[in-house]
């Protein structure tokens, strides 16, 4: 199936589910494919391209658009099996962290690369941070880093949504993409917040 329109998309989207996200969410899905279901590379390869689709409607829903979108998609139907298009769709409907429940495993590996594959910290404290400029643009910058900085700890933090992960590979990329960002936030250091964003 030819996916270049629907990559195309990312190009209209916000700085954190931009082409480098898609590019980002792929290829730790495929890492993590390669590892437990080397079979299904290209199903997840799919779905990890079209998990964000949906953007190009409206944010709050965007995994139901997305499903509706590709699964209308007459090009999908014809490229792939009945048992793979429900592979992807899943993976696409329950990818987000604070509504997703996969139960499959290309749906699995794609949630935990959505979580996780931020490029690093300085690029997940990047994209929290736009996304707080574009939504909130009334507060401060140093208003922005401290949100920033909170929004990731909700979220990534003990017990968050973010730590629903079913691969020990994406819970030791968790550690390491989060852990400076919470003991910044601990120590309220808005100088090594901002340091985040410079990369």
């Amino acid at each position: 199936m030819d996916l270049t329109k629907y990559e195309k998309m990312y190009d209209t989207f916000d700085g954190g589910h931009d082409k480098r996200h898609l590019e980002e969410v792929r290829n730790f899905s495929i890492e993590l494919g390669k590892l437990y279901c080397s079979d299904k590379l290209e199903q997840i390869y799919v779905a990890a391209t079209l998990h964000d689709v949906g953007l190009s409607i409206e944010r709050e829903n965007h995994e139901h658009h997305s499903l509706n979108i590709i699964k209308d998609d007459q090009n999908f139907k014809k490229a792939y099996t009945i048992e793979e298009q429900e592979e992807i769709l899943e993976a696409i409907k329950e990818h987000r962290a604070s509504s997703g429940s996969p139960k499959g495993i290309v749906a699995r590996i794609v949630s935990d690369a959505d979580k996780i594959a931020a490029g690093g910290t300085n690029r997940a404290f990047s994209r929290a941070y736009e996304w707080g400029v574009k939504r909130f643009p009334e507060i401060n910058h140093p208003g922005q880093l401290l949100r920033a900085a909170q929004h990731l700890y909700i979220k990534f933090g003990p017990n968050g949504t973010g730590t629903r992960l079913y691969f020990e590979e994406s819970k030791v990329r968790l550690d390491t993409v989060f852990k400076p960002i919470f003991e910044t936030l601990a120590q309220e250091d808005l100088k090594k917040m901002e340091s985040f964003l410079t990369n």
